[in-house]
């Protein structure tokens, strides 16, 4: 979770938010010559041209820009021209940077303080390709180019030279080719100044590079940015735009090692101001590459070293939101809209983040402001559309869904991608006003949009089957529940366990017909550690990769074998990150190494690490992991056996009894099922330091007391829990069961794995004194031995009542 020390109170956040309005009416003022509150086209024209100085315009380019933001701020803008809260929101929305014209105008307001706010990097940037969860990069400031006044004669001529050769590029005067021979020239004339001066040819290479990128010729900027590290190699501004210009060519792996080199070399004061713009802008990178906890760690150091600086509190919000840290999220993001309380993305994850805490009320206040300050945004209308169902306004909720699906039919990329999530939530709404005919055709057009769904398929076949709307109210809760389940991914049965009971469960008594058959606790545990291995994907990792990873080269140094320091394996949460990166490389992308990563902080990490203080033991994190390995499971223990040896720094093969015992405390609270007592835990005991074998640690996991016996059934769902039973029911839910199949022999009737595990049974037919049920894997099994099987008292053994 977030350290308070790191976050800034939010009364300090008001002086930059005033601050940072007061440059902007300022500007506005500036170039508002008629003082009419608009500013005009003409008007426009002349702040682009004043605000960039070295950069000469062409009529067209100055047309072109107007257009842009004429079109994209249509709702700030009448006959008279843009609003002073039109400017606002371009600066706010990154198309400007507030501290660097007003600087470059030569502004003085009196008592402010900096406030530096990113913007995109140049016109070719496709601001619809930035993502939320990686907003646009910081350039700032420190990355613009020098005035005119700082330049030599020489480099000016040069500039002005390479200007209209890109401008006779964009008009087709000059071919590609011809441009490359040119632009290779002038990079050698760059470097052969009359002067022969370094500071002069860096300072030449460092403009051409911001030019260049200025007309999206990225890999050419990125030549000239290259010999001006050539020349300076430790000035960080140069690594800084390397980075930025990596970004721009989608090379997260070079920006970030950019970042990083920039990082190395900066020093105060001299690059103070830049420094925060750098942690930034990893983070963003690093988040482009799935990192979120290493990005943290960067957005934290930006706001430690400039507290106005509200996006990166911003950042850092989404990012602990994207990894299920929901109270730190949430005290980020509040500090990010104390600092900027008109910043509508943040009022969306803040909304986000206290809708996940149960604070529906608070969170519907975020989504309104939000869309109270853009009533086009996307997310902002979807959740509020998703709160309005869950308080079961299905009327104001379907008119959020169809403003949502209008934005679709438009052509906007984000609503287009969330359609059919919303078609489904329509249904929903429809289920719930009685329009049971309707919700079966919108259901059957969501079903062909998703691949069919097998979730949606099931759920189409039980609404033909339902015409009577009274019995639609469990059905309901189903089709709310979809996606969200913490199962996820299991089958629908798995997936929302018990939704269609009718009523609470009577207490009954299950029993075994066969010591061969799991008992509905087992079942519970193993569903719950089976979704946690397909949520995390740890199931595609091999116990060998786990114990290299168990290494001290891992560990900092005064960790490692020899140091003073204690027991343990002490690491920080982000280089955790880091080894699960290697040990999924070949099976995620940055997509969804970031979401096994959020799972994996969620059920293991946020566990482990009891002080909150973002540091866990590595050996007892890759010994929990070692039970979710794709290998056979005396494998998986010996996995866990030699990493906890490791961990207690043990060379006589004999782990101790406390290390072992510790061991499968740590299993039993990372691995609890969600509504599972705390009286399953095994409690904290005194134990001996005695050496025990990897047999006898072996053994322990069948101890009904200390022990784990859940793992020969997590065994038989990883290899049967996609096995379709001719289409068999569950005579609870009423979906197909896929799985185990529980056959009840004196009820006759069938439960799949998740109404077992939950002792349900059927409503009508006859009430038992007790169960008896017979486990099959496969069907197989029913043909072979369910049938000539013969039961006796003993061998029926009572497993709850």
């Amino acid at each position: 979770m977030a350290d308070n020390k790191e976050i800034v109170p939010a009364e300090d956040g008001r002086v930059a938010a005033s601050s940072r309005a007061e440059k902007v009416k300022a500007i506005f003022g500036q170039f508002d010559k008629n003082d009419d509150g608009r500013l005009s086209k003409e008007e426009m024209a002349a702040l682009v041209v004043a605000v960039n100085p070295s950069v000469r315009f062409s009529e067209e380019q100055i047309a072109a820009i107007l257009d842009e933001v004429f079109r994209t701020y249509g709702a700030y803008i009448d006959s008279g021209g843009l609003s002073l809260d039109g400017l606002r929101r371009t600066y706010d929305d990154g198309a400007g940077d507030v501290d660097r014209d007003f600087d470059a105008l030569g502004l003085t307001l009196a008592a402010l303080e900096e406030s530096q706010d990113p913007k995109d990097l140049g016109k070719g940037v496709d601001k619809t390709a930035i993502l939320e969860a990686a907003p646009p990069l910081t350039t700032g400031a420190a990355a613009t180019p020098a005035g005119p006044a700082e330049l030599s004669p020489a480099v000016k001529q040069l500039l002005e030279e390479l200007e209209q050769t890109l401008k006779d590029g964009e008009s087709g005067a000059m071919d590609a080719s011809n441009m490359q021979k040119v632009l290779a020239e002038m990079r050698h004339r760059a470097d052969t100044l009359p002067s022969r001066s370094p500071a002069e040819s860096f300072d030449a290479h460092m403009e051409m590079g911001w030019l260049l990128g200025a007309y999206s010729k990225w890999e050419e900027a990125l030549r000239s940015y290259r010999r001006a590290v050539a020349l300076r190699p430790e000035d960080a501004r140069a690594h800084f735009r390397i980075g930025n210009t990596h970004f721009q060519l989608t090379n997260y792996v070079e920006a970030r090692d950019s970042y990083e080199r920039a990082l190395q070399v900066a020093r105060t004061p001299v690059d103070s101001k830049l420094l925060p713009q750098i942690h930034v802008n990893l983070g963003v990178a690093l988040e482009y590459d799935g990192y979120l906890m290493g990005a943290c760690e960067h957005y934290r150091e930006a706001a430690i070293l400039n507290p106005h600086h509200h996006r990166s509190l911003k950042h850092l919000g989404s990012a602990l939101f994207a990894l299920g840290e929901l109270r730190a999220a949430v005290e980020a993001l509040q500090h990010a809209v104390a600092l900027r309380g008109d910043y509508a993305d943040a009022q969306v994850d803040l909304g986000n983040a206290l809708y996940g805490l149960g604070n529906l009320d608070d969170a519907t206040n975020c989504f309104k402001k939000a869309v109270e300050l853009d009533d086009k945004h996307i997310e902002a209308l979807y959740n509020l559309a998703n709160v309005k169902r869950e308080q079961n306004q299905f009327q104001d909720a379907m008119r959020l869904y169809e403003r949502v699906l209008d934005a679709a039919a438009d052509g906007n990329a984000q609503a287009t991608e969330w359609t059919w999530k919303m078609k489904l939530n329509h249904a929903v709404c429809m289920l719930a006003m009685g329009q049971g005919e309707e919700t079966e055709k919108a259901l059957t057009e969501v079903y062909k949009e998703t691949g069919k769904r097998v979730e949606i398929y099931e759920l189409r076949k039980i609404i033909k089957n339902q015409k009577a709307n009274g019995n639609n109210a469990h059905l309901l809760d189903t089709l709310k529940s979809m996606g969200t389940s913490h199962t996820y991914g299991q089958p629908p049965q798995a997936r929302a366990p018990g939704d269609l009971a009718n009523k609470a469960q009577p207490t009954v008594r299950f029993a075994r017909a066969n010591h061969a058959t799991s008992t509905p606790t087992q079942v519970k545990w193993a569903l719950e550690i089976r979704a946690v291995q397909k949520m995390t994907r740890l199931g595609v990792c091999l116990p060998v990769a786990l114990r290299r990873e168990a290494s001290d080269s891992n560990l900092p140094e005064d960790r490692r074998v020899g140091s003073p320091v204690g027991e343990g394996k002490i690491v920080r949460k982000a280089n955790v990150e880091k080894i699960f990166r290697r040990l999924l490389d070949n099976h995620t992308n940055p997509q969804s190494f970031a979401q096994a990563m959020k799972h994996i902080n969620q059920r293991m990490l946020a566990v482990l690490d009891k002080d909150e203080n973002g540091t866990v033991d590595l050996g007892k994190v890759l010994a929990v992991v070692a039970i979710l390995c794709g290998a056979p499971m005396e494998d998986r223990k010996r996995a866990a056996y030699d990493i906890m040896l490791w961990r207690a720094r043990k060379e006589d093969g004999q782990l101790p009894r406390s290390h072992a015992i510790g061991f499968f405390r740590d299993l039993h609270m990372v691995y609890k099922p969600k509504h599972e007592s705390m009286d399953s835990i095994p409690p904290v005991q005194a134990s001996g330091n005695e050496g025990i074998s990897h047999q006898e640690f072996s053994a322990m996991f069948e101890d009904n007391q200390i022990g784990f016996n859940y793992l020969q059934t997590l065994e038989t769902l990883e290899n049967y829990d996609r096995v379709r039973h001719h289409g068999m029911k569950c005579n609870v839910s009423g979906y197909n069961i896929v799985g185990p199949r529980f056959y009840c022999t004196n009820g006759n009737f069938n439960l799949c794995a998740t109404t077992y595990a939950e002792m349900q049974v059927p409503l009508k037919g006859q009430k038992l004194e007790q169960y008896i049920f017979e486990e099959y894997a496969l069907e197989k099994q029913s043909t072979k031995l369910g049938r000539m099987a013969c039961y006796s008292p003993r061998n029926q053994a009572v497993l709850g009542s």
